[in-house]
């Protein structure tokens, strides 16, 4: 299949979150370098050389300690927004078992996913150091547990925890690191690849191998038409790496996926470290 070819308003609308124009042969460490200037924040150097889990999890204790009072448990459901497009960001939220998907409006109408979050990050980290509004909009993708937190509060916080800063700064690279490396793979690689690469990433971080999407929701977050969904799972399903009744989609062969996936997957974060 071919590959689909991201238009000029999604390179528009990355580039108003300071996500310079990429080519595949760019560095990922520089495209973070030139957004953390483009944004005019200060690049912390890393508290620890080894890739850190930088959800909720790892936050030092004594910050955890001072900041569970202020989260809140909820349940989100397949298909809640959490916010939409050009919306004020409230909350930020640390998903548990949850997986968030974030989503940018194409000029034809169409969406396409631009990173995807679990256990292992945050989202609506944007609202801490801007009240721009948001730039994506945020839905449930596979349904679970999360903990959320008012904005303006993780705003105060921050202002006099180091420590929160540089847990923030590990959030933003990562995040950063997403949407760059999807800006390369949904310019350059094929649809099925894409395809492969999402479902280890829905795989990765839910621990799940049964997932209740439709066919118009796969369209929705890679960008392209339902008939191409159709073709793509039918493919797979004969390669024995898929199976799927209505509504619904099982991994029955992660290995057969990983080898039908782009090389993005071990690029992008948290692919190996969940």
């Amino acid at each position: 299949m071919e590959g689909y070819k991201a238009d000029s308003g999604f390179a528009r609308r990355t580039a108003e979150i300071g996500v310079p124009n990429l080519a595949p042969e760019f560095r990922i460490d520089e495209v973070i370098r030139t957004t953390y200037e483009n944004l005019g924040l200060e690049q912390l150097e890393p508290v620890r050389s080894l890739p850190p889990r930088i959800g909720i999890g790892g936050l030092p204790s004594l910050l955890m300690s001072k900041l569970r009072p202020m989260l809140k448990y909820t349940q989100l459901a397949k298909d809640d927004y959490l916010f939409q497009q050009d919306d004020r960001i409230n909350f930020v939220y640390f998903p548990e078992t949850a997986v968030i998907s974030e989503f940018q409006m194409l000029a034809d109408g169409r969406t396409i996913e631009v990173a995807v979050t679990g256990p292992e990050g945050a989202v609506g980290i944007s609202s801490v150091w801007s009240t721009s509004p948001a730039v994506n909009c945020a839905q449930v993708c596979v349904s679970g547990n999360a903990y959320k937190i008012e904005a303006d509060i993780l705003e105060r916080e921050l202002m006099y925890s180091r420590p929160l800063q540089r847990w923030l700064h590990d959030q933003i690279n990562s995040y950063i690191k997403q949407i760059s490396q999807k800006v390369i793979c949904n310019t350059h690689h094929a649809v099925e690849e894409r395809f492969c690469t999402w479902l280890l990433m829905l795989h990765d971080r839910s621990k799940k191998s049964r997932f209740n999407l439709t066919q118009e929701y796969i369209a929705g977050v890679l960008g392209v038409y339902r008939p191409s969904v159709t073709c793509m799972a039918k493919a797979l399903r004969e390669k024995e790496a898929i199976d799927y009744v209505r509504g619904q989609i099982f991994i029955t062969d992660r290995q057969k996926l990983r080898k039908m996936s782009c090389a993005c997957y071990t690029e992008l974060p948290f692919s190996r470290g969940l």
